[in-house]
């Protein structure tokens, strides 16, 4: 299994229309104000594959225009020892050791703390999708929008201080830190989805947003995904319990068009709602969900429970 390792390139995935403030919606370009629309499967975002290699002349770092070279390649970028006011990568072995430090030298757009994603080439949709699990944020970001790294002297909300009458801010603009308590499941779909590997572009979009509250289909903090052998979309939840006081658990996600309201014989319609279909014990985690080939046995791990509150699972 190593040795698949041995060879290849490596890309980092930047969501260029990602809103920088947010994390989960579309930039509007406008700071400290409500934040643009939520991506969706008709209005989506748009993002790139980026190569992460030091011979990489061929792509444009993210941040070229930010910093004022609009020239500047992604090898350049990465190897100039101040570029972006980090240090410089002498060879890609050395970016692949340090690859967040590397994405944030070139202005990759940083996510709500992904923890899963899953390529499903059976998407009830009809077009092969790859889903990324973002559990939840609130943690500054260390770069502005245009992916130029944030002064650390100015690292705190960019919306504490007065802003004029001009739009102006009274303090340096510092780095948001993401509203994001509830997690999300995003859909990217590849510009050639039947052929993910030549693909250096893709779109994307939420297709699944969580929710405070305690009715039955409120669930917040997805974790780690499953596809199933027909293409359903499964997750673990891992924080869910400390949010809406209710367990973490398993749950599926209804990504079929045909449960979208207006279909035939549809009268309470399913399309994006997560169902919940096996609770754990109180104050845990659950990770880890894998299916029997035949579909008839789910197995999941349940990490730590009563971390925090006691609890009587198992029995002793």
């Amino acid at each position: 299994v190593r040795d698949l390792l041995n060879s290849g390139k490596l890309y980092d995935g930047h969501f260029a229309d990602m809103d920088n403030d947010s994390g989960d919606t579309l930039s509007d370009g406008v700071r400290c104000e409500a934040n643009g629309p939520t991506p969706t499967e008709d209005n989506r975002g748009a993002g790139v594959w980026i190569e992460m290699s030091i011979n990489n002349n061929h792509q444009l770092a993210p941040n070229a225009d930010g910093l004022g070279d609009p020239g500047r390649t992604v090898g350049s970028a990465l190897v100039d020892v101040n570029w972006n006011s980090l240090g410089g990568f002498p060879n890609d072995n050395m970016v692949r050791t340090a690859l967040f430090t590397a994405a944030n030298k070139i202005g990759v757009m940083e996510l709500n703390r992904p923890e899963d994603l899953e390529w499903n080439p059976l998407d009830p949709s009809g077009t092969p999708r790859l889903y990324v699990v973002f559990t939840k944020n609130g943690r500054p970001t260390a770069l502005e929008e245009n992916g130029v790294l944030v002064d650390p002297a100015n690292h705190g909300n960019p919306c504490d201080g007065d802003i004029d009458d001009d739009g102006t801010p009274d303090v340096p603009f510092g780095a948001p830190r993401r509203p994001d308590p509830v997690g999300s499941i995003f859909a990217v779909e590849e510009a050639n989805p039947t052929n993910p590997a030549d693909s250096l572009t893709f779109t994307f979009w939420a297709a699944w947003k969580g929710t405070e509250g305690t009715g039955p289909l409120d669930v917040a903090n997805p974790d780690n995904a499953m596809i199933d052998a027909m293409g359903g979309v499964w997750f673990g939840t891992d924080g869910n319990y400390g949010r809406n006081g209710t367990a973490d658990a398993l749950y599926y996600l209804d990504l079929n068009p045909a449960h979208k309201a207006g279909q035939p014989d549809i009268v309470n319609p399913t399309f994006g709602k997560a169902m919940r279909l096996i609770a754990g014990p109180s104050d845990s985690e659950a990770t880890g969900p894998a299916f029997t080939p035949d579909m008839n046995t789910i197995f999941f791990n349940v990490q730590h429970p009563g971390e925090g509150e006691p609890s009587v699972w198992p029995a002793r």
